[in-house]
Protein backbone atom coordinates (compact mmCIF):
# COMPACT_ATOMS: atom_id res chain seq x y z
CA UNK A 1 0.00 0.00 0.00
CA UNK A 2 1.64 3.44 -1.17
CA UNK A 3 0.23 6.40 -0.54
CA UNK A 4 0.85 9.44 -3.17
CA UNK A 5 0.07 12.80 -1.09
CA UNK A 6 -0.35 13.90 2.17
CA UNK A 7 -4.02 15.30 2.92
CA UNK A 8 -3.29 18.96 1.23
CA UNK A 9 -1.72 18.19 -1.75
CA UNK A 10 -4.43 15.24 -2.20
CA UNK A 11 -7.11 17.71 -1.90
CA UNK A 12 -5.36 19.92 -4.20
CA UNK A 13 -4.66 16.88 -6.67
CA UNK A 14 -1.30 17.02 -5.93
CA UNK A 15 1.83 14.90 -5.33
CA UNK A 16 3.99 15.31 -2.30
CA UNK A 17 7.98 16.47 -3.06
CA UNK A 18 10.48 15.41 -0.32
CA UNK A 19 13.71 17.29 0.23
CA UNK A 20 16.49 15.06 1.17
CA UNK A 21 15.07 12.51 3.80
CA UNK A 22 12.87 14.75 5.63
CA UNK A 23 9.10 13.53 6.50
CA UNK A 24 7.28 16.42 5.81
CA UNK A 25 6.44 17.60 2.28
CA UNK A 26 8.24 21.05 0.95
CA UNK A 27 4.75 22.44 0.62
CA UNK A 28 3.55 21.87 4.02
CA UNK A 29 7.17 23.13 5.60
CA UNK A 30 6.59 25.93 3.38
CA UNK A 31 3.18 26.81 4.91
CA UNK A 32 3.92 25.79 8.25
CA UNK A 33 1.72 23.33 8.73
CA UNK A 34 1.31 19.56 9.75
CA UNK A 35 2.28 16.84 6.64
CA UNK A 36 -0.59 14.28 7.60
CA UNK A 37 -1.83 11.54 6.20
CA UNK A 38 -5.32 10.36 7.66
CA UNK A 39 -6.89 8.54 4.76
CA UNK A 40 -6.25 4.56 3.32
CA UNK A 41 -3.99 4.20 0.54
CA UNK A 42 -5.09 2.57 -2.39
CA UNK A 43 -3.18 -0.49 -3.26
CA UNK A 44 -1.18 -0.20 -7.00
CA UNK A 45 -1.99 -2.36 -9.39
CA UNK A 46 -3.75 -5.65 -9.97
CA UNK A 47 -5.22 -7.13 -7.15
CA UNK A 48 -2.97 -10.18 -5.72
CA UNK A 49 -4.17 -13.72 -6.78
CA UNK A 50 -3.65 -16.38 -4.44
CA UNK A 51 -0.24 -18.70 -6.05
CA UNK A 52 1.34 -22.06 -4.53
CA UNK A 53 4.98 -21.14 -3.72
CA UNK A 54 7.14 -24.14 -4.17
CA UNK A 55 8.69 -22.99 0.15
CA UNK A 56 7.38 -21.28 2.85
CA UNK A 57 3.88 -19.83 3.42
CA UNK A 58 1.77 -16.98 1.93
CA UNK A 59 0.43 -14.93 4.44
CA UNK A 60 -2.33 -12.35 3.62
CA UNK A 61 -2.46 -9.11 6.42
CA UNK A 62 -5.43 -7.59 6.77
CA UNK A 63 -4.38 -3.37 7.18
CA UNK A 64 -5.59 -1.24 9.81
CA UNK A 65 -6.50 2.61 8.63
CA UNK A 66 -5.21 3.53 12.30
CA UNK A 67 -2.42 1.96 11.99
CA UNK A 68 1.17 4.14 12.09
CA UNK A 69 0.63 6.00 8.44
CA UNK A 70 4.03 8.07 9.44
CA UNK A 71 5.71 4.63 9.92
CA UNK A 72 4.18 3.43 6.74
CA UNK A 73 5.47 6.44 4.94
CA UNK A 74 8.56 6.30 6.36
CA UNK A 75 9.27 2.70 5.71
CA UNK A 76 7.32 3.36 2.00
CA UNK A 77 10.69 5.71 1.38
CA UNK A 78 12.97 3.38 3.59
CA UNK A 79 13.41 1.08 0.45
CA UNK A 80 14.16 -1.41 3.18
CA UNK A 81 11.05 -2.27 5.27
CA UNK A 82 12.49 -5.43 7.07
CA UNK A 83 15.99 -3.94 8.17
CA UNK A 84 15.78 -3.69 12.02
CA UNK A 85 18.69 -1.42 11.72
CA UNK A 86 18.50 0.63 8.66
CA UNK A 87 21.62 1.35 6.93
CA UNK A 88 23.28 -0.97 9.15
CA UNK A 89 21.64 -4.21 6.76
CA UNK A 90 23.27 -2.56 3.41
CA UNK A 91 27.12 -1.83 5.03
CA UNK A 92 30.17 -3.78 4.81
CA UNK A 93 30.82 -5.23 8.19
CA UNK A 94 34.38 -4.26 7.77
CA UNK A 95 34.31 -0.80 7.38
CA UNK A 96 31.08 -0.54 9.75
CA UNK A 97 32.12 1.91 13.40
CA UNK A 98 30.99 0.57 16.13
CA UNK A 99 29.21 4.07 17.17
CA UNK A 100 26.97 3.46 13.83
CA UNK A 101 26.05 -0.29 15.18
CA UNK A 102 22.62 1.37 17.19
CA UNK A 103 19.22 1.92 16.19
CA UNK A 104 18.70 4.72 13.55
CA UNK A 105 16.87 7.50 14.66
CA UNK A 106 13.82 6.56 12.25
CA UNK A 107 13.26 2.92 13.88
CA UNK A 108 13.80 4.15 17.21
CA UNK A 109 10.60 6.60 16.45
CA UNK A 110 8.99 3.30 14.74
CA UNK A 111 9.60 0.83 17.85
CA UNK A 112 8.41 4.06 19.67
CA UNK A 113 5.01 4.35 17.85
CA UNK A 114 4.49 0.65 18.21
CA UNK A 115 4.80 0.06 22.14
CA UNK A 116 4.34 3.21 23.57
CA UNK A 117 1.78 2.67 26.40
CA UNK A 118 0.95 5.90 26.29
CA UNK A 119 -1.13 5.25 22.84
CA UNK A 120 -4.76 4.84 22.55
CA UNK A 121 -5.24 2.24 20.62
CA UNK A 122 -3.49 -0.07 23.33
CA UNK A 123 -5.96 -2.51 25.11
CA UNK A 124 -4.59 -2.18 29.09
CA UNK A 125 -5.94 -5.82 30.49
CA UNK A 126 -4.42 -6.62 33.44
CA UNK A 127 -2.02 -9.99 33.06
CA UNK A 128 -4.48 -12.27 35.05
CA UNK A 129 -7.67 -11.32 32.61
CA UNK A 130 -5.24 -11.20 29.56
CA UNK A 131 -3.95 -14.32 30.26
CA UNK A 132 -6.84 -16.37 31.80
CA UNK A 133 -9.06 -15.43 28.47
CA UNK A 134 -9.05 -18.81 25.97
CA UNK A 135 -10.15 -16.38 23.10
CA UNK A 136 -7.43 -13.31 23.31
CA UNK A 137 -4.01 -14.82 22.21
CA UNK A 138 -4.80 -17.08 18.72
CA UNK A 139 -3.65 -14.45 16.22
CA UNK A 140 -0.30 -12.28 15.11
CA UNK A 141 -2.26 -9.18 16.76
CA UNK A 142 -2.94 -10.78 19.85
CA UNK A 143 0.55 -11.62 20.13
CA UNK A 144 1.68 -7.72 19.48
CA UNK A 145 -1.10 -6.39 21.22
CA UNK A 146 0.40 -8.13 24.84
CA UNK A 147 4.16 -6.19 24.20
CA UNK A 148 2.04 -3.30 23.47
CA UNK A 149 1.27 -2.17 27.68
CA UNK A 150 3.84 -2.65 30.26
CA UNK A 151 1.82 -4.59 32.54
CA UNK A 152 1.34 -7.19 30.04
CA UNK A 153 4.96 -7.35 29.02
CA UNK A 154 6.20 -7.52 32.61
CA UNK A 155 3.75 -10.08 33.62
CA UNK A 156 5.14 -12.42 30.21
CA UNK A 157 8.72 -11.54 30.08
CA UNK A 158 10.08 -10.28 34.08
CA UNK A 159 10.85 -13.99 35.37
CA UNK A 160 13.74 -13.83 32.53
CA UNK A 161 14.74 -10.10 33.33
CA UNK A 162 17.48 -9.24 36.09
CA UNK A 163 15.44 -6.25 36.91
CA UNK A 164 12.73 -3.59 35.54
CA UNK A 165 15.20 -1.22 34.57
CA UNK A 166 15.81 -3.75 30.94
CA UNK A 167 11.76 -3.82 30.43
CA UNK A 168 11.87 -0.28 28.52
CA UNK A 169 14.42 -1.40 25.94
CA UNK A 170 13.53 -4.99 25.73
CA UNK A 171 9.72 -3.99 25.13
CA UNK A 172 10.97 -1.37 22.91
CA UNK A 173 13.20 -3.43 20.85
CA UNK A 174 11.51 -7.10 21.09
CA UNK A 175 7.91 -5.35 20.25
CA UNK A 176 9.37 -3.65 16.99
CA UNK A 177 10.66 -7.08 15.94
CA UNK A 178 8.02 -8.82 16.37
CA UNK A 179 5.58 -5.87 14.62
CA UNK A 180 8.12 -6.10 11.35
CA UNK A 181 8.57 -9.94 11.60
CA UNK A 182 5.22 -11.39 12.43
CA UNK A 183 4.98 -13.89 9.87
CA UNK A 184 7.81 -15.19 11.57
CA UNK A 185 7.88 -15.04 14.95
CA UNK A 186 3.85 -15.01 16.10
CA UNK A 187 3.46 -18.60 16.27
CA UNK A 188 6.05 -19.16 18.47
CA UNK A 189 5.40 -16.16 21.05
CA UNK A 190 1.70 -17.35 20.68
CA UNK A 191 2.71 -20.44 21.84
CA UNK A 192 5.27 -19.26 24.59
CA UNK A 193 2.65 -17.06 26.01
CA UNK A 194 0.02 -18.90 26.55
CA UNK A 195 2.07 -21.78 27.73
CA UNK A 196 3.55 -18.78 30.76
CA UNK A 197 -0.08 -18.98 31.53
CA UNK A 198 0.61 -22.02 33.60
CA UNK A 199 3.10 -20.51 35.71
CA UNK A 200 0.87 -17.15 36.87
CA UNK A 201 -1.09 -17.37 40.23
CA UNK A 202 -4.18 -17.88 39.24
CA UNK A 203 -5.94 -20.89 39.04
CA UNK A 204 -7.77 -20.89 36.37
CA UNK A 205 -4.80 -20.47 34.65
CA UNK A 206 -3.22 -23.53 35.11
CA UNK A 207 -6.19 -25.75 32.97
CA UNK A 208 -3.98 -24.02 29.48
CA UNK A 209 -2.01 -26.80 28.18
CA UNK A 210 0.77 -26.39 25.56
CA UNK A 211 0.03 -24.87 22.28
CA UNK A 212 2.28 -28.17 20.19
CA UNK A 213 0.70 -27.13 16.84
CA UNK A 214 1.59 -23.29 17.26
CA UNK A 215 5.04 -24.72 18.68
CA UNK A 216 5.48 -26.78 15.78
CA UNK A 217 5.26 -23.98 13.43
CA UNK A 218 7.34 -22.18 14.98
CA UNK A 219 10.10 -24.47 14.78
CA UNK A 220 9.53 -24.72 11.51
CA UNK A 221 9.87 -21.29 11.17
CA UNK A 222 13.37 -21.73 12.36
CA UNK A 223 14.47 -24.61 10.22
CA UNK A 224 13.21 -22.55 7.54
CA UNK A 225 14.65 -18.88 7.43
CA UNK A 226 16.90 -17.63 5.33
CA UNK A 227 19.23 -15.22 6.80
CA UNK A 228 19.89 -12.41 4.34
CA UNK A 229 20.33 -9.44 6.77
CA UNK A 230 20.68 -8.33 10.07
CA UNK A 231 16.60 -8.76 10.67
CA UNK A 232 16.84 -12.24 9.64
CA UNK A 233 19.83 -13.14 12.02
CA UNK A 234 17.97 -11.13 15.03
CA UNK A 235 14.69 -13.38 13.96
CA UNK A 236 16.78 -16.84 14.54
CA UNK A 237 17.68 -15.88 17.88
CA UNK A 238 15.13 -14.60 19.13
CA UNK A 239 13.17 -17.48 17.93
CA UNK A 240 15.85 -20.00 19.23
CA UNK A 241 15.30 -18.35 22.73
CA UNK A 242 11.61 -18.37 22.64
CA UNK A 243 11.28 -22.16 21.53
CA UNK A 244 13.43 -22.70 23.99
CA UNK A 245 11.89 -21.64 26.94
CA UNK A 246 8.54 -22.83 25.47
CA UNK A 247 10.48 -26.47 25.15
CA UNK A 248 11.72 -25.98 28.90
CA UNK A 249 8.45 -25.27 30.53
CA UNK A 250 6.29 -27.53 28.50
CA UNK A 251 8.20 -30.95 28.36
CA UNK A 252 9.03 -33.57 31.00
CA UNK A 253 11.90 -34.38 29.46
CA UNK A 254 13.40 -31.63 27.62
CA UNK A 255 16.53 -32.86 26.88
CA UNK A 256 16.25 -31.43 23.32
CA UNK A 257 15.48 -28.02 24.08
CA UNK A 258 19.38 -27.23 23.60
CA UNK A 259 19.47 -28.05 19.90
CA UNK A 260 16.46 -25.58 19.32
CA UNK A 261 19.18 -22.74 20.85
CA UNK A 262 22.51 -24.50 18.94
CA UNK A 263 20.19 -24.19 15.88
CA UNK A 264 19.15 -20.96 15.98
CA UNK A 265 23.61 -20.07 16.98
CA UNK A 266 24.53 -21.91 13.45
CA UNK A 267 22.35 -19.90 11.61
CA UNK A 268 23.59 -16.63 12.71
CA UNK A 269 27.02 -17.47 14.04
CA UNK A 270 28.01 -15.31 10.94
CA UNK A 271 26.29 -12.17 11.63
CA UNK A 272 27.25 -12.77 15.70
CA UNK A 273 30.93 -11.00 15.51
CA UNK A 274 29.07 -7.92 13.58
CA UNK A 275 26.05 -7.42 15.76
CA UNK A 276 27.22 -8.20 19.21
CA UNK A 277 28.64 -4.38 18.93
CA UNK A 278 25.21 -2.70 18.95
CA UNK A 279 23.49 -2.81 22.63
CA UNK A 280 19.92 -3.19 20.65
CA UNK A 281 21.08 -6.73 18.85
CA UNK A 282 23.39 -7.54 21.68
CA UNK A 283 20.49 -8.46 23.93
CA UNK A 284 19.29 -11.16 21.35
CA UNK A 285 23.12 -12.67 21.50
CA UNK A 286 24.01 -13.00 24.94
CA UNK A 287 21.63 -15.52 26.56
CA UNK A 288 21.27 -17.79 23.96
CA UNK A 289 25.14 -18.64 23.93
CA UNK A 290 25.08 -18.33 27.53
CA UNK A 291 22.53 -21.61 27.46
CA UNK A 292 24.63 -23.07 24.94
CA UNK A 293 27.99 -22.61 26.88
CA UNK A 294 26.54 -23.87 30.21
CA UNK A 295 24.72 -27.12 28.70
CA UNK A 296 27.87 -27.71 26.47
CA UNK A 297 30.11 -27.51 30.09
CA UNK A 298 28.02 -29.91 31.31
CA UNK A 299 27.51 -32.32 28.68
CA UNK A 300 31.79 -32.00 27.75
CA UNK A 301 31.17 -30.93 24.38
CA UNK A 302 32.26 -27.68 22.45
CA UNK A 303 29.82 -24.99 22.20
CA UNK A 304 28.93 -22.94 18.94
CA UNK A 305 29.95 -19.32 19.72
CA UNK A 306 32.85 -17.68 21.41
CA UNK A 307 32.06 -14.89 22.20
CA UNK A 308 33.74 -11.74 20.63
CA UNK A 309 35.18 -9.31 22.51
CA UNK A 310 33.96 -5.75 22.45
CA UNK A 311 34.97 -2.31 23.22
CA UNK A 312 32.34 -1.42 26.32
CA UNK A 313 31.32 -3.60 29.00
CA UNK A 314 27.66 -5.22 28.23
CA UNK A 315 25.01 -5.61 30.83
CA UNK A 316 22.92 -8.06 29.72
CA UNK A 317 18.93 -8.12 30.91
CA UNK A 318 19.57 -12.18 32.01
CA UNK A 319 23.37 -12.67 31.67
CA UNK A 320 24.38 -9.54 33.63
CA UNK A 321 27.96 -8.72 33.06
CA UNK A 322 29.05 -12.21 32.37
CA UNK A 323 30.04 -11.80 29.06
CA UNK A 324 33.34 -11.40 29.39
CA UNK A 325 33.42 -14.14 31.58
CA UNK A 326 31.95 -16.53 28.55
CA UNK A 327 34.80 -17.07 26.36
CA UNK A 328 36.61 -18.78 29.31
CA UNK A 329 33.64 -21.08 29.75
CA UNK A 330 33.76 -21.11 26.46
CA UNK A 331 37.45 -22.82 26.25
CA UNK A 332 36.85 -24.51 29.31
CA UNK A 333 34.53 -26.55 27.14
CA UNK A 334 36.82 -27.40 24.51
CA UNK A 335 39.34 -28.28 27.16
CA UNK A 336 37.11 -31.06 28.97
CA UNK A 337 36.01 -32.33 24.98
CA UNK A 338 39.38 -32.87 23.88
CA UNK A 339 39.88 -34.55 26.91
CA UNK A 340 36.95 -36.51 26.51
CA UNK A 341 37.23 -37.60 22.66
CA UNK A 342 41.09 -38.26 23.78
CA UNK A 343 42.42 -35.28 21.15
CA UNK A 344 44.65 -34.17 24.36
CA UNK A 345 46.73 -36.44 26.61
CA UNK A 346 46.77 -36.30 30.28
CA UNK A 347 49.84 -33.82 30.55
CA UNK A 348 48.28 -31.51 27.71
CA UNK A 349 45.02 -32.08 29.42
CA UNK A 350 46.07 -30.53 32.76
CA UNK A 351 48.32 -28.00 31.61
CA UNK A 352 45.21 -26.50 29.39
CA UNK A 353 43.27 -26.99 32.20
CA UNK A 354 45.65 -24.87 34.52
CA UNK A 355 46.40 -22.16 32.49
CA UNK A 356 42.07 -21.93 32.25
CA UNK A 357 42.07 -22.34 36.11
CA UNK A 358 44.54 -19.64 36.31
CA UNK A 359 42.66 -16.81 34.16
CA UNK A 360 39.28 -17.62 35.59
CA UNK A 361 40.55 -17.15 39.21
CA UNK A 362 41.92 -13.85 38.30
CA UNK A 363 38.62 -12.61 36.25
CA UNK A 364 36.44 -10.37 38.40
CA UNK A 365 33.16 -8.65 37.53
CA UNK A 366 33.33 -5.79 35.63
CA UNK A 367 31.42 -2.53 37.21
CA UNK A 368 31.11 0.07 34.71
CA UNK A 369 29.62 3.60 35.65
CA UNK A 370 25.99 2.68 33.97
CA UNK A 371 25.84 -0.26 36.22
CA UNK A 372 25.53 2.74 38.90
CA UNK A 373 23.64 4.96 36.84
CA UNK A 374 21.17 3.04 35.07
CA UNK A 375 20.62 0.39 37.88
CA UNK A 376 19.18 0.30 41.45
CA UNK A 377 20.98 -1.35 44.93
CA UNK A 378 18.66 -4.70 44.46
CA UNK A 379 19.75 -5.26 40.60
CA UNK A 380 23.27 -4.49 41.02
CA UNK A 381 23.93 -6.94 43.95
CA UNK A 382 21.71 -9.25 41.79
CA UNK A 383 24.16 -8.47 38.71
CA UNK A 384 27.62 -9.23 40.90
CA UNK A 385 26.23 -12.42 43.13
CA UNK A 386 25.17 -14.18 39.29
CA UNK A 387 28.80 -13.15 38.20
CA UNK A 388 30.66 -14.18 41.09
CA UNK A 389 28.91 -17.50 41.51
CA UNK A 390 29.51 -18.58 38.03
CA UNK A 391 33.07 -17.92 38.58
CA UNK A 392 32.77 -20.10 41.81
CA UNK A 393 30.54 -22.53 39.34
CA UNK A 394 33.26 -22.81 36.33
CA UNK A 395 36.33 -23.01 39.32
CA UNK A 396 34.38 -26.34 40.90
CA UNK A 397 34.06 -27.51 37.46
CA UNK A 398 37.42 -27.21 36.97
CA UNK A 399 38.27 -29.45 39.91
CA UNK A 400 35.53 -32.08 39.57
CA UNK A 401 37.51 -32.55 36.05
CA UNK A 402 40.82 -32.80 37.55
CA UNK A 403 39.56 -34.90 40.64
CA UNK A 404 36.97 -37.58 40.74
CA UNK A 405 34.49 -37.82 43.28
CA UNK A 406 35.85 -38.86 47.15
CA UNK A 407 38.95 -37.10 46.37
CA UNK A 408 40.08 -33.75 47.10
CA UNK A 409 36.27 -33.29 48.56
CA UNK A 410 37.19 -30.34 51.25
CA UNK A 411 38.09 -28.40 48.44
CA UNK A 412 35.24 -29.26 46.37
CA UNK A 413 33.41 -28.31 49.39
CA UNK A 414 34.80 -25.04 49.84
CA UNK A 415 33.82 -23.83 46.49
CA UNK A 416 30.09 -25.20 46.86
CA UNK A 417 30.00 -23.18 50.03
CA UNK A 418 31.30 -19.85 48.64
CA UNK A 419 28.50 -20.56 46.21
CA UNK A 420 25.64 -20.57 48.74
CA UNK A 421 27.49 -17.87 50.69
CA UNK A 422 26.79 -15.50 48.06
CA UNK A 423 23.68 -16.56 47.06
CA UNK A 424 22.61 -16.47 50.88
CA UNK A 425 23.58 -12.84 51.39
CA UNK A 426 21.82 -12.09 47.88
CA UNK A 427 18.67 -13.84 49.49
CA UNK A 428 18.88 -11.93 52.72
CA UNK A 429 19.15 -8.35 51.29
CA UNK A 430 17.73 -8.09 47.79
CA UNK A 431 15.70 -11.90 47.07
CA UNK A 432 11.97 -10.35 47.50
CA UNK A 433 13.20 -7.36 45.25
CA UNK A 434 13.29 -9.37 41.99
CA UNK A 435 11.98 -11.80 39.89
CA UNK A 436 14.40 -13.46 37.97
CA UNK A 437 17.37 -15.98 39.50
CA UNK A 438 19.47 -16.49 37.09
CA UNK A 439 21.51 -19.00 39.05
CA UNK A 440 20.37 -22.04 38.33
CA UNK A 441 23.80 -23.61 37.33
CA UNK A 442 26.02 -22.70 40.00
CA UNK A 443 23.29 -23.49 42.42
CA UNK A 444 22.59 -27.09 40.99
CA UNK A 445 26.74 -27.64 40.86
CA UNK A 446 26.74 -26.90 44.84
CA UNK A 447 23.95 -29.20 45.56
CA UNK A 448 25.71 -32.08 44.01
CA UNK A 449 28.64 -31.23 46.26
CA UNK A 450 27.34 -30.05 49.90
CA UNK A 451 23.43 -30.82 50.44
CA UNK A 452 23.89 -29.26 53.92
CA UNK A 453 23.43 -25.58 52.85
CA UNK A 454 19.86 -26.02 51.45
CA UNK A 455 18.30 -25.53 54.73
CA UNK A 456 19.66 -21.97 55.06
CA UNK A 457 18.62 -21.05 51.53
CA UNK A 458 15.09 -23.20 51.70
CA UNK A 459 12.90 -19.96 53.13
CA UNK A 460 15.04 -16.86 52.11
CA UNK A 461 14.34 -17.54 48.10
CA UNK A 462 11.05 -16.18 46.93
CA UNK A 463 8.45 -18.10 45.03
CA UNK A 464 9.32 -17.32 41.38
CA UNK A 465 7.15 -17.20 38.44
CA UNK A 466 8.15 -19.93 35.91
CA UNK A 467 8.57 -23.29 37.49
CA UNK A 468 8.86 -25.98 35.30
CA UNK A 469 8.29 -29.59 34.32
CA UNK A 470 12.08 -29.96 33.50
CA UNK A 471 12.84 -28.38 37.08
CA UNK A 472 10.90 -31.41 38.78
CA UNK A 473 12.87 -33.79 36.56
CA UNK A 474 16.23 -31.50 38.10
CA UNK A 475 15.10 -32.56 41.10
CA UNK A 476 15.04 -36.22 40.99
CA UNK A 477 18.39 -35.78 39.10
CA UNK A 478 19.97 -34.53 41.73
CA UNK A 479 19.12 -36.81 43.84
CA UNK A 480 20.13 -40.11 42.07
CA UNK A 481 23.59 -38.19 41.71
CA UNK A 482 23.98 -38.12 45.30
CA UNK A 483 22.78 -41.82 45.68
CA UNK A 484 25.28 -42.78 43.40
CA UNK A 485 28.18 -40.76 45.46
CA UNK A 486 26.92 -42.47 48.65
CA UNK A 487 26.92 -45.89 46.92
CA UNK A 488 30.74 -45.12 45.99
CA UNK A 489 30.62 -44.17 42.79
CA UNK A 490 34.48 -42.55 42.45
CA UNK A 491 34.50 -41.01 38.90
CA UNK A 492 33.72 -37.57 37.85
CA UNK A 493 30.00 -36.34 38.19
CA UNK A 494 29.94 -35.13 34.35
CA UNK A 495 29.69 -38.82 33.51
CA UNK A 496 26.99 -39.75 35.14
CA UNK A 497 24.98 -36.48 33.36
CA UNK A 498 24.61 -38.51 30.26
CA UNK A 499 22.43 -41.11 32.58
CA UNK A 500 20.86 -38.95 35.42
CA UNK A 501 20.49 -35.56 33.73
CA UNK A 502 18.57 -36.49 30.77
CA UNK A 503 17.17 -32.85 29.99
CA UNK A 504 18.23 -28.95 29.30
CA UNK A 505 20.07 -27.45 32.09
CA UNK A 506 17.48 -24.62 32.94
CA UNK A 507 18.64 -21.13 33.18
CA UNK A 508 14.91 -20.74 34.69
CA UNK A 509 13.86 -19.40 37.60
CA UNK A 510 13.13 -22.33 39.52
CA UNK A 511 15.64 -22.75 42.52
CA UNK A 512 13.22 -22.38 45.22
CA UNK A 513 10.88 -25.20 44.11
CA UNK A 514 14.04 -27.36 44.06
CA UNK A 515 14.97 -26.71 47.70
CA UNK A 516 11.90 -27.08 48.83
CA UNK A 517 11.64 -30.36 47.22
CA UNK A 518 14.60 -31.62 48.08
CA UNK A 519 14.00 -30.38 51.73
CA UNK A 520 10.25 -32.03 52.05
CA UNK A 521 11.05 -34.84 49.73
CA UNK A 522 8.11 -34.07 47.37
CA UNK A 523 9.54 -35.39 44.09
CA UNK A 524 7.06 -36.86 41.84
CA UNK A 525 7.43 -38.28 38.14
CA UNK A 526 5.68 -35.54 36.29
CA UNK A 527 2.89 -36.37 33.81
CA UNK A 528 3.71 -35.91 30.71
CA UNK A 529 2.48 -33.34 28.65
Amino acid sequence: MVLKACDRCHTRKEKCAFAGSNQRCTRCCSLAIACSTSRRGRRIGRLPVVKAFPYGEAHIWSVDSTQLPNLQRSVSRSGDSHSILGPLSRRSSSTLPASDLALSDEFASSAEAVWSPDRNDAIALGPGKLLASPTTLKTASDALRTFLVREQFSALHMPFLIGPSFVPMSQKVTSTLLYQSAPVLADAYLAYTALMTRYQRTPIMRQVEPDIAKAAKGLQHLRDINIKKDTDAVCALSLGQTMYAFHVLAASDAFKAHSVVQNALIRAKSWVPRLIHSPITQMFIITPVLIDTVECLVRREVPIIRLPSTDHVIIDRYAGVCATLLPLLYDLCQCSHNMKSGVLDIRGFHDRLAGIQQTITEWKPPTPPQLFIEHGPHERLLIITQANVYRLAALLAIHRLRYPLGVQDEIARELANGIFSHILSFAQSAAKEVTAFPMIFPLTMAMIEDEGKDEDLGNKLPLFASQSMGAIRLVGSIKQIRASREAGYDGIWFNLVGTHLRMAMPTMNVSLYIIKALLAGEYQEPASV
